[in-house]
């Protein structure tokens, strides 16, 4: 374990708020391992400073997107950081595989990640920061629950532990059959929207994952792809969503060396519900609860800097932390 000289400490006290501030990552890339568990091939992004020293950097953080979505949603944060970070495609986003749909669930989830935990160099014997976004929080929480010991802090961003049937599927007129079938490769682009049309997604937010880099022209012959994979909503609501994962993972975190556990909670349109944040609370008194005015649901994507500076501070504490071991 890292030790620091007392005038260490106090140096990484005074100017590592600054320093990290001021730097950002040049070294982005993308990468890709067969998940040893399934055989899947699982997609991520991985970030850091080029001056990092990838064997003795201490905080590394993991990002896990939510429904609809990929770790393309990360990529100004990984940006944005001195520290390295890995963004994950969770299987079915991205360029993950998905695999056969009866073995989606939280266990196969979980796998994929301590997969590139376990032979990632920025991560192999060493804690990490885990944030999850609204369903990857619920992931994060999986993950923790099982694997405490590779935690060192727990960042869950819009997301409670209350149980949500399929029914409850913002998207009206969801059809999980043609999302399980969905082909996220497509001719063309008037062939990606109408399938996602036909799912029950609305025009307007079509458009919107076009601007934003989530459904791109893909290679020279005219063809589209989506990293968003109505499959993985589907089967997240199935799987995950309507159980009581949610409950049973917290207790479990509760009661586990995890010390180091933050809910980042969106001021406008959250979709945690106060109840379950009580229940959270009751359940863990320690936790940090942050509500963010101004914040979306997507809180990293809608008041970035504010979002930033939190995390930033949550990788210093840790950063502290394990200075002083």
């Amino acid at each position: 374990m890292m030790k620091c000289s007392g005038i260490e400490l106090l140096l990484i006290l005074l100017f590592l708020p600054l320093s990290i501030a001021a730097m950002a990552p040049s070294c982005i890339r993308s990468k890709k391992i067969t998940s040893s568990s399934s055989n899947l091939v699982i997609s991520y992004v991985e970030s850091y400073p080029d001056d990092a020293d990838n064997n003795n950097e201490p905080v590394t953080s993991i990002l896990i997107h939510g429904l609809d979505s990929s770790s393309h949603t990360w990529r100004k944060v990984q940006q944005s950081l001195s520290t390295p970070s890995i963004a994950i495609d969770c299987r079915g986003c991205g360029h993950s595989d998905l695999g056969h749909p009866d073995e989606f669930g939280a266990e196969g989830l979980i796998a994929d990640i301590k997969c590139i935990v376990d032979s990632h160099p920025l991560l192999q014997r060493k804690r990490f920061v885990l944030v999850g976004h609204s369903m990857g929080g619920r992931i994060a929480m999986c993950y923790a629950a099982k694997h405490p010991e590779d935690i060192s802090a727990l960042v869950i961003e819009d997301m409670d532990i209350k149980r949500r049937p399929i029914t409850t599927n913002f998207i009206p007129n969801f059809d999980e059959a043609k999302a399980v079938d969905f082909d996220r490769l497509h001719p063309n682009l008037d062939s990606l929207k109408k399938n996602l049309r036909d799912i029950g997604y609305p025009s307007d937010m079509l458009e919107k994952w076009i601007r934003e880099g989530r459904v791109y022209e893909h290679g020279s012959d005219g063809e589209y792809w989506s990293d968003v994979n109505p499959a993985f909503r589907a089967l997240c609501y199935r799987k995950i969503f309507d159980s009581d994962s949610g409950s049973t993972c917290w207790n479990a975190i509760s009661n586990s060396a995890i010390t180091k556990v933050y809910l980042m909670v969106a001021g406008i349109g959250t979709v945690c519900d106060q109840q379950s944040i009580n229940d959270m609370v009751a359940c863990m008194p320690s936790l940090s609860v942050k509500a963010y005015d101004e914040g979306y649901h997507s809180i990293h994507g809608s008041v970035t800097e504010e979002f930033l500076h939190d995390l930033r501070e949550i990788i210093n504490d840790v950063k502290v932390a394990q200075c002083k071991l």
